[in-house]
């Protein structure tokens, strides 16, 4: 959406006006009014202290030109940024979005097995890193069983309490009775930081469809995105009569984990969200691995500057497979590679992997191996 918004003309509120042009035309107006009132011709020299002044006066003024132009574009959504896009979004009944935490399962075992409860309090810190993540509600080892699974959030929020993967954390802050250890199951996701500008705006563009129910593609779009700035994309279509499938991704090609499924499939029943006829299921797309298997070589007339054409390919690489995994269902296209490894400063790509695959279902494709070979110095004929 934020290149349809690009998509849109130019305008500018001072007409263009450059600083030079005004300067000019502040010079030629006092010239051409000197002459009425003398009738001498003058012509004002770079250093003439009538010319200091005029170029004075004329830095005050457009910086008063630029104030107008920047406040007239800030009305429009394809320019507008900060406090401005927030004020704009108010006549879309629209907000941004605050930074989001990461959540995860904490799984409570105890040293042995009691013939009681062992509760675990709402609120129960565990620690990794400098980071804090507390169980988000009470739940109870029940007498007879060893552990149990709770839901919890990081204390600080955005993406930076994302991506500790399974048995990463496992410092308990607040000892319980009879707990012994504790670990997360689930990889920490979904925390994200304030909703950008471009981000905002492209759910303004979207806002439309919001109006009424969901129904429409781009309304369910819209929702989801309203949901949580962690949301990067979702993929919408209907696998069975009347019933609306979304596949969400979050920031970084996260995908969510049951929980966060069904809290997102529950934000979507509440109130007038969808039509009361659709059934709404909401899931995690399927990960599509594939291989990165290319040579590439660099110019001999380039050859000072082979080390840091190596360095931009490489760079150029891992750039591709993030283009590769940020959207839903994109189809697998090795000219994107080669597009990006020739634009870093290789002459000439050989690509043996990934070969083009057309993406028809809701999945995000991932590299499981990378090998980025390089061939040596060729000249441009040669190769």
């Amino acid at each position: 959406m934020r290149g349809e918004l690009d998509s849109y003309p130019e305008v500018s509120f001072i007409d263009g006006l450059m600083f030079d042009q005004f300067l000019d035309e502040m010079v030629q107006n006092y010239e051409k009014k000197y002459q009425e009132l003398t009738g001498k011709d003058i012509k004002l020299a770079p250093a003439q202290p009538e010319r200091l002044v005029l170029y004075a006066a004329t830095v005050m003024l457009y910086q008063g030109l630029q104030c107008v132009d920047r406040g007239g574009k800030n009305g429009l959504l394809k320019y507008s940024k900060g406090e401005y896009l927030d004020n704009l979004a108010a006549f879309k009944r629209t907000s941004r979005n605050p930074a989001s935490a990461a959540r995860t399962i904490l799984k409570f075992t105890l040293s042995k097995i009691q013939d009681f409860d062992v509760v675990i309090p709402a609120g129960t810190r565990a620690a990794v890193d400098a980071l804090f993540f507390a169980t988000t509600e009470a739940m109870t080892i029940e007498a007879g069983q060893e552990m149990v699974k709770v839901p919890a959030a990081c204390l600080t929020v955005g993406e930076i309490g994302n991506g500790y993967g399974p048995g990463r954390i496992t410092t308990l802050v607040d000892p319980i009775n009879y707990v012994q250890s504790l670990e997360n199951t689930t990889e920490t996701s979904g925390g994200a930081d304030e909703e950008t500008d471009d981000a905002l705006a492209e759910r303004l563009y979207l806002a439309p469809s919001g109006y009424s129910t969901a129904g429409p593609e781009d309304a369910y779009r819209y929702w989801m995105q309203t949901y949580s700035t962690a949301v990067k994309d979702c993929f919408i279509t209907s696998e069975n009569p009347g019933e609306v499938d979304i596949y969400v991704m979050f920031q970084d090609g996260q995908i969510p984990d049951s929980g966060q499924l069904k809290q997102m499939q529950d934000y979507l029943e509440e109130g007038s969200r969808k039509p009361l006829t659709d059934k709404v299921v909401v899931k995690a797309p399927t990960v599509k691995e594939y291989e990165i298997d290319v040579t590439y070589y660099i110019e001999d007339s380039k050859r000072e500057n082979e080390t840091e054409i190596k360095k931009q390919v490489e760079e150029a690489c891992e750039r591709y497979q993030e283009w590769q995994g940020e959207v839903i269902g994109r189809d697998l296209n090795p000219s994107q590679l080669i597009y990006l490894l020739v634009e870093a400063g290789a002459s000439y790509v050989v690509v043996r992997s990934p070969v083009w695959t057309e993406i028809t279902d809701a999945s995000i494709s991932k590299a499981t191996s990378v090998n980025l070979e390089y061939g040596g110095l060729k000249d441009a004929r040669t190769v």
